[in-house]
């Protein structure tokens, strides 16, 4: 299944973190920092899966079908 959450949990964990650090700890910008992490580690998960997709793609293509 490609579009499965789970992918995308050490984001949603390194958001909650974020947001507990937020929540607990005066300097707010220690939480911004790891909400920032998590908002680049859900990029780089969406960037991969698009490559795999992508790579998925020309080698089914390269297999059988018509070439265009």
């Amino acid at each position: 299944m490609n579009d499965d959450w789970r992918a995308y949990r050490p984001a949603i964990w390194l958001a909650l973190l974020g947001v507990a650090v937020i929540i607990i700890v005066s300097p707010h910008y220690l939480g911004a920092f790891l909400l920032g992490l998590a908002i680049g580690a859900a990029i780089r998960i969406r960037q991969r899966r698009a490559r795999q997709d992508r790579a998925r793609a020309r080698q089914g293509q390269g297999r059988a079908g018509p070439r265009r």
